[in-house]
């Protein structure tokens, strides 16, 4: 019905209409009773939470209730949102959501944004481009009661890009990050499990992120020659590549016995088992961090990069930064043999120091004190 009206009506009047539809709805579903539930909303996946949130669902014993669905959203599951938003007391989201920027909670309802990302690396939200307006930005987080963030350092950060109060802005730790704590063995032992011809060999894991150039992503050209890095490697060597999620094609164009894409397993589980990460503008520098594995940082385009950063770049990394391909290789084997110390525990403690493997439970603490 819905792509029907698109077809019949001119976009302007179709939003008309869809805005008239979702403000009856607000006005009927606030008059219903409010559930003492913890709504847990992503838009992140269909029909499950992934790791950040799943972490706190599974630490909250109280009523709750699941909501997943990556958007575009149907007209019936519209309504079917802003009546789960205006009667659950708590809301806890992982992401943007829209439906903040026009469904005006109640003044007993509180909203828990546990940000998917670690840390404040990359500039995000208002302090960054945003197809948004910043009306709609603001919008969309001035309804938090609380946001979780990884350190003290990072409230002023989060502060800024959602245009909110530093004061609710809480150092509570990253959920996902407790795994890391509990469970980092068993991710590197399930690499080895699932290849055993990886073990005594060093793993160097290449995890790039994407790239993207006047708002459109493009492919990215690492200027690695593989040939020569694959003669390079010496026996106990091997080259992992993992793709970030959105590289839908391939870094190497032939097959190598010592440079492998395992883009479609676990980055976490790969990163517990790497001697080395290789990235350049990625959030996995902080799972690799927790984790104690060292960093290298190949950026060949870094004059080019026009992301904004929180943090000075390349001087706050905690690894040397690297922008010849022909020099990379020699920069891996240093960061395995000389562990940067001082510098990693430096970026720990400005960015992760509320990562202890208890962040899950303070988030659910705050849910069940909310339903009281």
């Amino acid at each position: 019905m819905k792509s029907l009206l698109k077809k019949i009506l001119s976009p302007k009047i179709f939003a008309v209409i869809q805005k008239t539809i979702d403000k009856i709805c607000s006005l009927v579903f606030r008059i219903l009773p409010l559930k003492n539930r913890a709504l847990f909303f992503t838009v992140r996946a269909d029909g499950k939470l992934l790791d950040n949130a799943q972490a706190v669902y599974d630490a909250f014993d109280g009523e709750k209730f699941v909501f997943a669905k990556m958007y575009p959203h149907s007209a019936k599951m519209r309504v079917q949102v802003i009546k789960l938003l205006l009667t659950s007391k708590v809301i806890v989201t992982d992401d943007y959501l829209s439906y903040l920027r026009f469904v005006k909670l109640r003044k007993q309802q509180k909203v828990l944004q546990i940000w998917h990302a670690c840390g404040a690396f990359k500039k995000f939200g208002l302090d960054a481009e945003s197809p948004l307006t910043e009306a709609q930005e603001r919008a969309s987080h001035s309804q938090y009661s609380a946001v979780a963030v990884t350190s003290e350092k990072c409230r002023e950060y989060y502060a800024n890009a959602f245009g909110i109060s530093k004061e609710i802005c809480l150092p509570i730790g990253l959920p996902r990050t407790d795994m890391l704590f509990t469970k980092a063995d068993e991710l590197k032992a399930s690499v080895f499990a699932n290849h055993p011809d990886f073990e005594g060999k060093k793993i160097y894991l290449f995890a790039p992120t994407f790239r993207e150039k006047n708002k459109e992503r493009i492919v990215y050209d690492t200027k690695i020659d593989w040939n020569k890095l694959s003669s390079l490697l010496a026996e106990d060597e091997i080259f992992i590549i993992r793709r970030h999620p959105v590289m839908k094609y391939n870094l190497i164009n032939k097959e190598y016995n010592n440079i492998i894409d395992l883009s479609q397993e676990s980055t976490l589980a790969l990163t517990a088992a790497s001697a080395v990460l290789i990235t350049d503008y990625s959030s996995v520098i902080y799972d690799a961090t927790l984790l104690g594995v060292p960093c290298v940082f190949y950026c060949p385009d870094i004059e080019e990069y026009n992301r904004g950063f929180y943090l000075d770049f390349p001087e706050d990394l905690p690894g040397e930064t690297v922008t010849e391909p022909e020099k990379l290789l020699d920069a891996i084997r240093r960061a395995k043999e000389n562990l940067p110390v001082d510098r990693i525990e430096k970026f720990k403690n400005e960015q992760m120091s509320a990562c202890d493997g208890h962040a899950a439970e303070r988030a659910a603490d705050i849910i069940r004190n909310w339903l009281k």
